[in-house]
């Protein structure tokens, strides 16, 4: 690829031009249709003559609309730096890339988003107060919108200050926690190593013990102590973790760390209406062979009627919604009001949840019916935009409104139109007037049953992609009421000035992801059977207490991520557990060590915290003498066992213990067991005979009856034991010997 000149040999004009089979990779047709291509004129190219033979290189403006898209976004970097002369050369669907590309990036960071939910009033106020009416001074404005909301304009001034400052974030910053003013740092590290220690040495922790012990101590060191309730209060806060390792050390931790009326006026994207769609079109699922009518659902911008996003599924369902919505984001940017139907997934707790948090980018989400409010209620309007009736309510609007209005029935025209794009594209499946008379439904079933007979219905896969195609063929074709085509109209918008604003892609995908709740489970969460965790100490769950409820967010189609929200209102990612395997010893020992690493973390924090506080448990002479003996008799196994042999001593050693071997598998097999002239119980009886088995030797027919009944009275728990005594009987022979 380079940016050389034309066929004509000048300088003047920049292009972009491809080899022929980056062609036909973007194309994704044979190198023989390219060069039919060529020889037909359909694109402009260079022609050179090298070691090869004749080379072409071929204009990129000169190709399809939907393979300049496609080397637009493999090579974003290159298409910034395109001149405006060159990009005017291009399709609208690249030119609007390239306007996107170039387009600022807003971020509001995750935390901002959920605060945004609590304090919905101040995002509200600020966009609001930042958008005066044309004509009307800003500090009238100001005034206004500061008198409606019944603060000062002097308060309101503050928060557009801190928003100019600092963003969104300025406005919505959380107030820190109260710290502990009265209390000293080293007090409070003191009172948290007592009560370590307490559980260490005693197996439990009094508060009230220890906060008298930080008491005596602070009278000598000179430190500040608060009340005793909030001792309490910071030694209820104290990492889990440190008395998990107080209580049993690094085996406790073992288990935790296991391995609208007239649109013109309106900006692109400004409005967007939405709502849910039943396709009259069958397909048929390739695994379970099922046939059923598509359902999707999808988005559409009231200024230049763009297809701003939509999703195709067997059913309709409020996360269809999302994934509609999360297209329209990625591609075209941020929207400032979408409006949907009163249906049920519509004002589901999913979608109300996502908007709440969109409100914190300055989007919003209304009722269609809002588009039509007046004074006197909500206008019902006939084809040509004339009113029929005013109805009070937005219920009563939903049932009349559908007869009659033009608006609300301007998104049903445009499933019409992809219905019938559709058919030009030689969609099979197409079933006509399903509202029809029971003759006319008779003869699509039995169209519908040749089809399937023929085995000429598309797959849901093949159909999904038709649909790709259809909403392309809509955006790109003359539309009948804005006298061109909705790129045009989008590309109209951004001449006059229109900037898309695009939004981080990361911050989107946690806003739309699915939720739920789950509870932790030793720094873990469970979903779907599949275990999530940190990667470390600091961005895991490892000190939040098991049980704790917390909300889970993840990717209906992509589960090797999830993210959870902390109870103190920090947002982690989490990765999927890594399973060991009984084979991969590098993996093992990789997990191993990672475990080692965070129990070892802990170790060294609950040293620093008992590090200044001695022992609070007063021993008695006798007691402290018998715990030295018996850390004198440890650090003398420790000696005997840290000695390194040399290399004879070490093959003498070797030798011994295979002699000792020999001897042991030498002995004679049978041991003489005496029967007892009486027997303490049955269970004595038994074990005698089960010996006498095991050793080779018969019994009589009156013996194995005995043993026969004695089986059959046994419980589950009993036959597990025996069946382990059976087991290990040789090598505790073996070692009696």
């Amino acid at each position: 690829m380079g940016s050389n000149p034309n066929r004509s040999g000048a300088m003047t004009e920049f292009e972009v031009w491809l080899s022929r089979a980056e062609v036909q990779e973007l194309l994704g047709i044979s190198k023989q249709a390219i060069v039919k291509a060529i020889q037909q004129g359909k694109f402009v190219v260079q022609i050179s003559h090298g070691n090869g033979g004749k080379q072409y290189r071929i204009a990129l403006s000169s190709l399809p609309g939907s393979a300049q898209v496609k080397w637009i976004q493999a090579n974003e970097e290159k298409a910034r730096e395109f001149p405006e002369e060159y990009v005017e050369k291009l399709s609208a669907q690249a030119r609007f890339e390239v306007a996107r590309l170039r387009a600022p990036v807003e971020s509001i960071g995750k935390e901002t988003i959920l605060m945004a939910k609590e304090r919905q009033r101040d995002v509200e106020l600020i966009h609001k107060a930042l958008n005066p009416p044309p004509g009307m001074k800003k500090w009238h404005w100001i005034q206004k919108v500061a008198e409606e909301a019944g603060i000062t304009p002097q308060a309101l001034y503050k928060k557009l200050k801190a928003y100019k400052e600092c963003g969104l974030a300025g406005v919505l910053k959380k107030k820190g926690p109260k710290g502990f003013k009265s209390w000293s740092p080293e007090a409070l590290e003191y009172m948290q190593g007592v009560y370590l220690r307490m559980i260490r040495e005693s197996g439990d922790g009094l508060k009230k013990k220890a906060y008298e012990a930080v008491l005596a101590e602070a009278k000598k060191r000179g430190w500040k102590v608060g009340s005793k309730s909030s001792a309490y209060e910071y030694l209820a806060k104290l990492n889990p973790l440190l008395e998990k390792f107080a209580r049993g050390g690094a085996r406790a931790l073992d288990n935790v760390f296991y391995i609208v009326r007239q649109y013109n006026d309106l900006e692109p994207f400004e409005c967007i209406v939405g709502d849910q769609h039943r396709f009259n079109f069958f397909v048929q699922d390739v695994e379970t062979g099922k046939v059923f009518r598509p359902e999707g659902y999808f988005w559409l911008d009231l200024r230049t009627r763009l297809v701003y996003g939509f999703a195709v599924a067997d059913r309709y369902n409020a996360y269809l919604m999302g994934v509609a919505l999360r297209m329209g984001l990625h591609r075209f940017g941020k929207f400032k009001t979408c409006y949907t139907d009163n249906g049920k997934p519509e004002v589901s707790r999913y979608f109300n949840e996502i908007i709440k948090e969109l409100n914190a980018y300055g989007m919003k989400e209304s009722d269609i019916s809002e588009l039509y409010r007046t004074d006197g209620g909500y206008a019902v309007e006939a084809e040509e935009g004339e009113v029929v009736n005013v109805v009070p309510t937005r219920e009563a609007w939903h049932r009349y409104a559908r007869p009659y209005n033009a608006k609300a029935k301007l998104i049903e025209r445009f499933f019409r139109s992809l219905e019938g794009i559709l058919v030009e594209l030689g969609c099979p499946g197409q079933v006509k007037d399903i509202a029809g008379t029971t003759e006319e439904k008779h003869l699509a079933d039995e169209r519908i049953k040749e089809l399937i007979r023929e085995g000429k219905l598309l797959s849901f896969e093949e159909f999904l992609l038709k649909v790709f195609q259809a909403v392309e063929v809509y955006n790109e074709r003359k539309h009948y009421a804005l006298k061109r085509s909705p790129m045009q109209e989008l590309e109209k918008a951004i001449k006059a000035g229109f900037v898309p604003v695009r939004l981080v892609e990361e911050e989107l995908d946690f806003v739309l992801m699915a939720r739920t709740v789950r509870s932790v489970n030793r720094g873990r969460v469970l979903l779907d059977g599949v275990l999530y965790e940190g990667e470390d100490l600091e961005t895991g769950l490892w000190d939040i207490p098991d049980k704790t409820r917390v909300e889970v967010r993840y990717d209906l189609y992509d589960r090797s991520r999830i993210y959870v929200i902390r109870p103190d209102g920090r947002i982690v990612e989490l990765r999927e557990v890594q399973v060991s395997s009984m084979k991969d010893k590098e993996k093992t020992a990789e997990l191993i060590e990672r475990k080692r690493k965070m129990i070892a973390r802990i170790r060294e924090e609950y040293k620093r915290l008992i590090k200044s506080v001695p022992s609070v448990i007063e021993y008695s002479p006798r007691t402290k003498a018998v715990l030295e003996q018996k850390k004198r008799i440890k650090d003398k196994t420790k000696e005997q066992v840290s000695l390194v042999l040399d290399k004879e001593a070490f093959e003498q050693e070797v030798q011994r213990r295979i002699e000792l071997t020999k001897s042991l598998n030498d002995m004679p097999r049978k041991v003489e067991l005496v029967r007892p002239s009486v027997f303490a119980s049955k269970r004595e009886r038994y074990k005698y005979l089960v010996d006498c088995m095991l050793e080779g030797y018969e019994i009589t027919d009156e013996d194995r009856l005995f043993m026969k009944r004695y089986e059959e009275e046994m419980s589950l728990e009993e036959k597990v034991w025996w069946e382990n005594y059976i087991k290990v009987y040789p090598y505790q022979r073996r070692a009696v010997c």
